[in-house]
This record gives C-alpha cells, structure tokens and sequence, in this order.
C-alpha cells in the first residue's frame, strides 16, 4: 500500500447479523497500520534505526547488514538477513558511464506468497483460479545516480536553506546558509562540492551579492573562491567563509537578508573546460531579534498536516554513496561512504542517554584540585568582581614558585586513510599513511611516546548519529588478541608506527592498513612521558619513604 493520505480513519463498527466482506477485512488491517505508519512519520520521521551498515567484498560486490528502517510514508523496512550481492545486478544501476558516483537505496516492497485455489477468481475471470494467501511485507534494493533534491531532506531544510549552484552526472555544486539568524550573529556559508574520482581539477568563482551580512574575513579579490587542492584523491570539498550578520534597524522587527552572486560573475573551469550554464544564486535568511531555535521550532510546528505527510514519488532510504572507477570497459568499486545524508531515527531514550552523558561531562568542569566547587557557574563577568585574595595579599618580596615543568602530554591525531586513486589498473593501492609532524610539548630531549586506537567520544562536537559506535576506548598492541571476543573493536588490522625528534620536540606517526575498509580515517590516541629529572626522583623517593613511614607509625598505634 502506497499512499500517503492516511486520514480520515475508519474502523469497522460490528453488529450482530452483519455481514463481513473482504472491504471489512482489509478495513480491520488498514485502520491500525494507518494510524502505526501516521505516528511513526509524525514522531520519528523517516531513517535508519539500526544496523543496514553497507561495505565493499570486492571491486564489483558489496554487502548489507541486517537492519531496520522508516521511510518516508512512516512504513517500517526490515531486513531480516544479511545481502551480498553485485551491484550491477541492482535496480537501476547503468552501463553507459561507469566513471560517476551513485546511491543505493532501500524502499518498502510487499509481495504476495503462498498462493491457493480460488472459487470464485481473483477478479472474476475465469483464468484466474488462485490467490495468494499472505502479503509478505520485505524490502527493494536499488540504485539511483542523482542525489535527492535538498528540500526533500526535510528537517535539514527547516534550519538550513541548501541551493544548487550546478549539478550534472560528475559535479553537484551547492551553497548551504542558516535559515534564521539573529543580529550580529557569526554564522558559515559552506560551499560544498561534490565530484567524481575521475573528474579533472575544479576552479570555482563568483561576485558576491549580499545584503544584511558581510564576510568576517577579506575574500580574496572580493570574490568567493574554490580551488581543488593540487594532490586531489577526494570526492567531497567543503569550503567555509566566516561570516556576520548585521544589526537591523530600531523600526523594524525583522529583515530578510540576501546572499546571492552578481549577475555574470559566476565562473565555473572543469579541467580545460569552462561552463557557462551556472545557476543564478540567491538565498536569503530571516534577521530577528527572537532566537534562532525558537523559530526554527515554530517552523517546524507550524507545518501543515499536508506539509507533514507530502513525500517523494517512489519513498526510500538513502544507505550509501557508492564511488566508481572507470577500468577501461567496466568498473570498480572505489570507496563506500555510508549515510550520505545522515538519514537516522533518534531513539529518545538513546537520546536522553547521550544529553545526560553530555551534562555530566559539562559538570565535571567544576571540579578543581580535587574539590567540588559551587553547581552553579558565576558568569564571567560576575566572577571578575571577586578579586583574588592570594594576589592581594601576598607577601612582598616573595618570589612566586616557578609551575613545576610538563611530564605528560597526550592527544589526539586523525590520519585520513583514504587512498588516492591509482594512476595505473596495475599499481598497488596505497596503504601507508603518515600525519603531519606534531609537537608533543615536553620540550627537547628523550620523551617516551606511544599510541594506539582511540575509540573516544569528541565532546567538541556531538553528531549523535556518530557516537552510537564509540565507547570510549583506545586499543593498544596487536588486535588480534580480542578477535571474536565481545572486546572486539570495529577497527581494521593496522600498524602504527612513531617517529620522534628529539632536538625539535615534535614526532610523526604512521599506519599501515592490512585489510579492506570503509573507514576514511582513524583517531589515534598518543601520549608522551618525558624523563624526570635526578633531583625529581630524589624528592619522589624520599616523598615515598616518608609517606611508607607514617602508614607504619599509625599501624604501630593501633
């Protein structure tokens, strides 16, 4: 059943001597799936709620796991079995250009089963003598290679206003603004662009027209600008220009401001080529004094019933970007990018979990040199009228001691494993990858370093979705001691490796990848001891007698 009205509801009414027909059946059936379906799309949207993780076996084949979804009519999708299969044997998927990037999706599908004799025929011709006794509710994999509108992403387009600047089979160039901002508010134009592997350099430019806002930073030339970076290898740029929105005037409780380019600026190179075919750009965001969340939710609750149950012509799920090589007559599966559009269902009870986790984090802040300070934070400027009475009355002449120098350091580095495209179908792909050259600020000298696997939750940004998989773990050594273990992590086989410099204070690290992944980078976690000074050890060891001594003392009393 495909459809998206599901109101007004009916429900059958009994009565003795009624006679019940196959309409009273299908009544009984539709009444609660409607009303299931009308709530699930109200109250979660559409999403993957589990699993459904998709991953490259080899060059031509990839697999799904089992998992559970909504689309967009509130229907429940379930995949109750993992699926291996070759993705030109998919829906949808074409021969004619192999060098492009496509999506594979999943939508609902009912088929019928178990058929069986018919006396009178399914609709009253006489060939037909059979139905089907069950309507099995599964699932349709399939391939599409054009990427959803924006304003179909439909709780993104309530907070962000996503226009198209270009977009063919190998391109897809889109300019992304808040919808609602408040006055002198800093907020990000991001300019995304999307590519394929194969696809040449890409140069982008264009006047800015805009009214209300200005850019924090000078642009270059007074122009908005991309450029590819000259080593390439990826399939997804995203420029961000900081900027600021203007005050509004006294008389007026609200301005809409426009970002948009000059007519006849825009300037598009792809490879040799120039395109002239850009789209006129002109975006505009709402200027008020009211905060932005409280009228992003008034959009959201002022939407219309109609609104709330409008869908795509054929609703799915979108579970990956696939991103193809051209291998002279065929093809071959590069890199997997899986939720492209982070389409997922929020469990509120995960999500009080991860809020509550958040807050506690938050608190822990006021806990200093092993005491709890007040609950409640002083604001800044508060906390400033209260002078420091250690300063005010410290003794004159006396010498402030010196901070004791840093032992330990620690961090986190992200080393991106994405392998660049192979310049011949022979050459090896590449599988060592290396950081920048970091400090690890003990100074110069001998420093002992050492890192592993961070699977560590990043509080400074919390995309939910992402944090479902972390448990706040690094693993150390090799992994294959917790293989098939329920410690078992969800890395790849990798080496790391460490180079120190020891009269500049700073080191590198590398890993080395053993086997297949979707996984475009890796957080590794890495700490740095620096060795203790003689006159150091000396006070820590007599600290330590001294410390052995009175534990001795105060058992002899007892």
């Amino acid at each position: 059943m495909n459809k998206s009205r599901y109101v007004p509801f009916e429900r059958n009414r009994y009565f003795y001597g009624k006679l019940l027909t196959v309409r009273d059946f299908m009544s009984e059936q539709t009444y609660v799936s409607d009303k299931r379906r009308l709530i699930n799309r109200l109250m979660f949207g559409s999403g993957v709620m589990s699993g459904l993780q998709v991953v490259a076996v080899d060059d031509k084949t990839l697999s799904i796991e089992t998992g559970a979804a909504l689309d967009q009519l509130g229907r429940e999708i379930v995949l109750p079995s993992p699926v291996t299969l070759k993705l030109s044997m998919l829906d949808g998927f074409t021969n004619n250009e192999f060098a492009k990037n496509v999506y594979l999706c999943i939508a609902y599908d009912e088929k019928g089963k178990e058929p069986v004799h018919s006396v009178t025929g399914g609709s009253g011709r006489e060939e037909e003598i059979s139905e089907h006794n069950r309507v099995l509710e599964s699932y349709r994999l399939f391939v599409r290679e054009q990427a959803p509108q924006p304003s179909l992403q439909e709780y993104d387009h309530l907070i962000e206003d996503t226009s198209i600047l270009y977009e063919d089979a190998q391109v897809r160039i889109l300019q992304t603004i808040p919808r609602f901002l408040e006055p002198e508010q800093g907020f990000e134009l991001k300019l995304t662009v999307e590519k394929t592997l194969q696809t040449p350099h890409i140069e982008l430019e264009y006047e800015p027209d805009w009214t209300g806002v200005e850019a924090i930073d000078e642009l270059p030339e007074g122009k908005v600008k991309f450029s590819e970076p000259t080593d390439g290898g990826q399939t997804s740029y995203t420029k961000v220009i900081r900027m600021r929105a203007l005050p509004i005037p006294a008389s007026v409780s609200k301005v809409s401001a426009v970002l948009g380019a000059k007519s006849g600026t825009s300037k598009l190179i792809v490879g040799d080529k120039l395109i002239q075919e850009v789209s006129r750009l002109h975006q505009q965001t709402e200027i008020c004094e009211e905060p932005a969340d409280k009228r992003m939710l008034d959009a959201f609750y002022g939407r219309s019933l109609d609104r709330v149950l409008e869908s795509p012509s054929e609703p799915c799920v979108y579970l990956a970007r696939i991103h193809l090589l051209q291998m002279g007559a065929t093809y071959a599966i590069d890199s997997i990018e899986p939720m492209p559009f982070h389409d997922y269902v929020l469990n509120p009870s995960m999500l009080y979990k991860v809020l509550a986790a958040r807050d506690k984090t938050v608190h822990s802040a006021f806990v200093r040199d092993g005491q709890q300070a007040s609950a409640t934070a002083l604001p800044e400027e508060e906390a400033e009228l209260f002078p420091n009475i250690q300063e005010e009355f410290r003794v004159l002449g006396e010498e402030e001691e010196a901070p004791p120098e840093k032992q330990v350091a620690s961090g986190i580095a992200e080393i991106s494993i994405l392998p660049p495209p192979k310049k011949k179908w022979y050459h090896r792909r590449q599988r060592n990858f290396f950081s920048d050259e970091m400090e690890h600020g003990l100074g110069e000298g001998p420093v002992l370093i050492t890192a592993g696997l961070s699977d560590e939750t990043d509080d400074t940004e919390v995309q939910l979705p992402e944090m479902w998989d972390r448990k706040d773990a690094v693993y150390y050594g090799p992994q294959q001691v917790f293989a098939k273990s329920e410690y078992e992590g969800e890395f790849p086989q990798i080496s790391i490796g460490i180079i120190h410099y020891p009269k500049n204070g700073t080191f590198r690290l590398g890993v080395r990848v053993h086997q297949k992944t979707d996984r475009t980078k890796l957080r590794i976690r890495w700490w740095a001891v620096k060795q203790l000074k003689e006159d150091e050890w000396a006070v820590d060891m007599v600290d330590g007698e001294n410390e052995q001594s009175e534990k001795e003392a105060a058992a002899t009393r007892e």
